[in-house]
């Protein structure tokens, strides 16, 4: 990377705004002055607590396969902020980036454009260039005055909703709800995946509010078999009259209720429910970060599940795979709920050891100490918590498994070789 384009991602990255103000308005500016990008092809909008990027992955890899050039827009990323916007397998050039940005560097400036403000406006501005045939939108935090609601889409999309991010969404579960409902837009469906009746309710009462009619998914589909094999989830569902049987490379129950919510959605686009075309997107799907094999032997997993729901299902995921007895490691952000994640963590009964990612939000050594975890569980860094981690596998078969968070990424995929950018191929 050249010195000039360098100083251009330092540029994009100085313009994380600590303490997030949200607000649509400048947002809106942005897009005019850009010619209104998000107009020029349909959106399919996805907001939820968790659930929503796994989605929204699946969703547009599908599509692809069925023949419909589709943008996928989802975040955080893990390594490269070019990951947040791709067609297929084809992630945003840094060309293209570099260009744009010093482009609209006077309008970011001027109207205080915050750096995922401008991620937003590169997927929405490269989508159009390319001539995409349909976009595939995730939400970056809440939903109301996200960057993305700026669309105007033509289905949306509500996964999960449970309790996160609270100093910003609110506290309470019907006040995020209502955060997450704010991408409901007047007159156009909704599709609700399964979620809490407090959750229910608030989407019902804005979507009654909006004259949008609403799908909840476990209405319509019905999870009716689930089997891991190895790194697969063999799956049948039923839906409109059709049972579908299909090989999916997520693991875990909530990762079936997830595929529910992309066949719920293909249905109400009247897409034709293709069982070929259906595996074939899934076959293609590269979502690193869930319930991810980093090694075979022995079975090392990664996931970033980072808040007490997110956690709830993977220690469920893992008990339902055959993996009860995985050896836990455990990386926290600072910003979350750290009492709520341990009380978690304190049910499992294999052990649980802790290391520290790189970075300026990771939870520190002390503050582990603070919240009662014992000093000797605690490692520096992934390398050593995993050598601790061997030294306390009981038998050749038991698994290890990283959490916690995105931020952990770089430094696993470089302890266990992984290549991130062939595809997840070893290097």
């Amino acid at each position: 990377m050249s010195s000039d384009s360098k100083a251009i991602f330092d540029y994009i990255f100085n313009l994380t705004v600590p303490g997030v103000k949200l607000e649509l308005s400048r947002v809106e500016q942005f897009m005019e002055l850009l010619g209104d990008p998000h107009q020029a092809y349909p959106v399919i909008h996805i907001a939820g607590t968790n659930g929503k990027g796994s989605t929204a992955a699946m969703l547009a890899t599908i599509l692809n396969a069925h023949g419909v050039k589709t943008g996928l827009f989802t975040s955080p990323h893990l390594l490269i902020p070019n990951e947040r916007i791709r067609i297929g397998d084809v992630l945003i050039p840094d060309d293209f980036i570099i260009e744009k940005v010093e482009t609209w560097r006077p309008h970011i400036d001027s109207l205080g454009i915050t750096f995922f403000e401008v991620l937003t406006a590169l997927g929405m501005v490269y989508f159009k260039e390319q001539g995409v045939e349909l976009a595939v939108f995730e939400t970056g935090l809440g939903g109301r005055l996200d960057a993305t609601n700026v669309v105007d889409p033509v289905l949306s999309i509500i996964t999960a909703v449970s309790m996160d991010h609270e100093n910003i969404l609110g506290d309470t579960i019907e006040k995020i709800a209502m955060e997450k409902a704010g991408i409901i837009k007047t007159g156009k469906p909704l599709i609700l995946g399964k979620n809490t009746s407090a959750v229910c309710a608030v989407v019902e009462d804005v979507c009654d509010t909006k004259g949008s009619s609403i799908t909840y998914v476990p209405d319509v589909a019905e999870i009716l078999e689930s089997e891991t094999k190895q790194v697969l989830q063999h799956i049948r569902i039923s839906l409109a009259d059709q049972i579908f049987e299909v090989r999916l490379p997520l693991l875990g129950l909530h990762q079936t209720e997830n595929f529910s919510n992309v066949l719920v959605a293909l249905d109400q686009l009247d897409f034709d429910l293709d069982q070929q075309k259906i595996q074939s997107g899934l076959d293609e799907l590269q979502w690193w970060g869930r319930l991810q094999p980093l090694q075979l032997d022995p079975l090392v997993l990664y996931d970033v599940a980072h808040n007490p729901e997110g956690l709830e299902r993977l220690l469920e995921s893992l008990n339902e795979s055959g993996l009860k007895d995985s050896v836990l490691i455990v990386a926290f952000n600072a910003r979350k709920n750290i009492t709520g994640l341990l009380n978690l963590l304190s049910t499992w009964s294999a052990p649980v050891l802790f290391t520290i990612f790189e970075g300026y939000s990771a939870l520190s050594q002390e503050a582990l100490i603070q919240q009662g975890v014992d000093p000797t569980a605690i490692s520096q860094n992934p390398q050593a918590a995993y050598a601790k981690a061997l030294e306390l596998r009981d038998h050749k078969k038991q698994s290890i498994c990283f959490l916690g968070s995105h931020y952990l990424a770089e430094s696993l995929f470089e302890l266990f070789d992984f290549d991130f950018y062939h595809n997840g191929n070893k290097k």
